[in-house]
């Protein structure tokens, strides 16, 4: 879907994709600590142009490219498959070597909360992606089964874990997580002025 929605803060800015992040986006999800943990990823960026071609006619489906307040990028971010005033949150990846996980999710559940104003956040997630099943955890969303070998991703099927999380509990959940994310601000402005090429597509291969 084309929006204008982004927000920023913890040294992140969360923005809407754009054709042109589609290198990028190939290069992200198709890492090592992306892969089979994911989803199935386009390998080549027509593929990926094609897929968001889709993607920006498509309603209910919130794409957000995740970068340092320079514009260097960092990863994604997502929230579609919209049922009434419930959403799904996934397409969360993020480039290894850089502290921006922890307030990517932060600006991303305020965007979720406060702006589109869901009443639930649903999430599914690989049974081995540790990582973003970490941060379930850290905030707090509530599992509610575990599909085995719901999808097969890579060739390969896997077990998806399901999650919920409510918007009356996101203010004091919030204050807690806050303090790691102010932590994790200079890491990510000092990361950036350490990598000022870190944007350059020619990088991303």
């Amino acid at each position: 879907m084309r929006h204008t929605i982004s927000a920023e803060e913890f040294g992140v800015r969360l923005r809407p994709v754009r054709m042109e992040d589609a290198p990028f986006i190939v290069w992200l999800r198709n890492l090592g600590h992306a892969v089979g943990r994911v989803g199935d990823s386009a390998t080549e960026v027509a593929a990926q142009e094609k897929w968001l071609g889709k993607y920006f006619e498509r309603e209910g489906d919130w794409y957000f490219l995740i970068e340092t307040l320079g514009g260097i990028p960092l990863g994604t971010y997502g929230l579609y498959d919209l049922r009434g005033r419930s959403a799904e949150g996934g397409r969360f990846v993020v480039r290894p070597g850089v502290p921006a996980g922890m307030p990517g999710a932060i600006v991303g559940l305020d965007i979720a909360f406060n702006v589109i104003k869901l009443e639930e956040l649903r999430g599914t997630t690989v049974a081995t992606n540790h990582h973003v099943l970490s941060l379930n955890r850290k905030f707090g969303f509530h599992q509610i089964k575990v599909e085995k070998n719901a999808q097969v991703i890579n060739g390969q099927p896997v077990d998806i874990v399901h999650v919920t999380f409510a918007p009356h509990e996101w203010p004091a959940v919030r204050a807690r997580l806050a303090p790691l994310a102010k932590v994790a601000e200079p890491q990510i402005r000092e990361w950036e002025k350490a990598n000022p090429n870190a944007g350059q597509p020619e990088n991303w291969k």
